[in-house]
């Protein structure tokens, strides 16, 4: 089964458990840039509950939608070292933070101009740390599968229940979602295949 997908920035949970389950992930390359949505934040277990790490964008002043893949980020603005900082803050005591601490640096030191590229890139380093395949095929045209919104959209959720997990600050706040999968990385290291696995989308 081909699943289409408009990246995001660390793909979350329930998104890696799609793509875990899938034949053949493809990119909507066609789409147009919606505001509150994925594409420009993700959402980590902080000390004080859940935070969001949100990505500037350079506004064009344009009344028309524009394009996804030709939205700019505002790289004039500190906000990459800032989430390098509040990642750390947030998973270093976590079980396998220092183990993917290098790579994740290495990742944040070379930032592509467009968003779209960007969250290409860090989903594909994503899944790379997870052992998923990162091959990815990218449409001709605008999709309008269901699938394409749910998976990005915030406000748009399906009905898939994430089972909870070990989490760092899980005694204060409880199991949270929805969360970058980031936070299954850190949490579950190797084991996190074991657990897309085990949870079913369908």
């Amino acid at each position: 089964m081909s699943l289409i997908i408009h990246p995001s920035y660390f793909v979350d949970v329930e998104s890696l458990v799609h793509i875990y389950h899938c034949g053949q992930l493809v990119v909507d390359a066609n789409d147009s840039y919606v505001k509150q949505t994925y594409r420009s934040r993700c959402y980590i277990a902080a000390a004080n509950g859940p935070l969001t790490l949100n990505i500037p964008i350079v506004h064009d002043g344009k009344q028309n939608s524009t394009l996804y893949k030709d939205v700019l980020i505002d790289l004039s603005q500190p906000w990459a070292s800032n989430h390098l900082k509040s990642i750390t803050s947030a998973y270093k005591s976590s079980p396998y933070y220092e183990y993917y601490e290098d790579d994740l640096m290495e990742l944040y030191q070379d930032i592509p101009e467009k968003l779209m590229e960007w969250n290409i890139k860090t989903m594909q380093w994503l899944l790379s740390q997870l052992n998923l395949a990162t091959d990815l095929n990218f449409t001709d045209d605008y999709q309008s599968d269901e699938l394409a919104t749910y998976l990005i959209t915030a406000k748009k959720r399906s009905d898939l229940e994430i089972k909870p997990y070990m989490q760092v600050f899980q005694e204060k706040h409880g199991f949270l979602q929805p969360l970058s999968g980031l936070d299954l990385l850190f949490n579950l290291g190797p084991s996190s295949r074991a657990y897309l696995k085990s949870t079913s989308p369908f």
